[in-house]
């Protein structure tokens, strides 16, 4: 047996991980663990790279890596904060993800149509009637908010998030916010165009009562439904303005 054959041959090339890379892994395993929590002062770059072993440039560049990610925040002569760690924060980067491709759209809705259809499914089931009861009270003001796209995503925020929450599924009530904030950049455009939010507001009305009668059925059959329309709706509104 000759030495070549003695060799291991390295199939991947050795990734080499930079010491900002380094520096911002070990911010985010803070706050997994829960030593840095959301709103938490980082110490000041000063101090971070003399505790870390690491120049000032290396924190500057692992706090701007965090901060595109949305884990982290800096403040004009305030240092850098941990935020709030929200799907608001968490999920910016995916918009652009998103934004490249159309076909990105349709592979968003396409995963709302099943997760909301399934949400909605158990929400008919264990929602309790003091969250119908919210959903209600969110409708009868809703109609009021057609002419004012600003209120009436607000509006739509509370009315999901309350059947996210009446899932009974923690899970699927993060999931559903998190494809819900992802798609709003598309939804903009879509929201400002005549006799969208019209249409919205009738879908909502016919998933409330499919969820007022316990139906889980006709309430996945409903949700489903939205999200096509709302889907529809979308795609053509950005295509007008492209």
């Amino acid at each position: 047996m000759n030495g070549a054959d003695n060799r291991t041959e390295l199939k991947q090339p050795i990734v080499r991980v930079s010491a900002a890379e380094l520096v911002a892994k070990g911010i985010l395993d803070q706050v997994k663990s829960g030593a840095l929590r959301p709103g938490d002062r980082l110490p000041t770059e000063r101090n971070l790279a003399l505790s870390l072993q690491v120049s000032r440039p290396t924190v500057r560049e692992a706090i701007r890596g965090l901060t595109i990610l949305g884990v982290a925040r800096t403040r004009q002569g305030g240092g850098a904060y941990i935020t709030n760690l929200d799907a608001d924060a968490l999920l910016e980067p995916l918009h652009f993800f998103l934004s490249l491709e159309e076909s990105h759209l349709g592979d968003l809705y396409d995963a709302r149509m099943l997760i909301e259809s399934d949400v909605a499914r158990r929400a008919a089931v264990n929602i309790s009637d003091d969250a119908l009861d919210g959903l209600a009270r969110i409708m009868a003001k809703q109609e009021n908010t057609l002419d004012n796209p600003l209120r009436f995503r607000e509006s739509d925020k509370a009315f999901h998030q309350l059947i996210w929450e009446g899932s009974g599924n923690a899970f699927l009530k993060r999931i559903g916010a998190s494809l819900n904030v992802i798609g709003l950049e598309f939804r903009r455009v879509a929201s400002e165009t005549p006799g969208i939010l019209r249409q919205s507001y009738v879908d909502h009305h016919r998933l409330l009562k499919a969820l007022q009668d316990r139906d889980p059925d006709a309430a996945a059959e409903m949700a489903s439904a939205h999200m096509k329309n709302v889907y529809r709706a979308t795609v053509k509104s950005n295509q007008k303005g492209a």
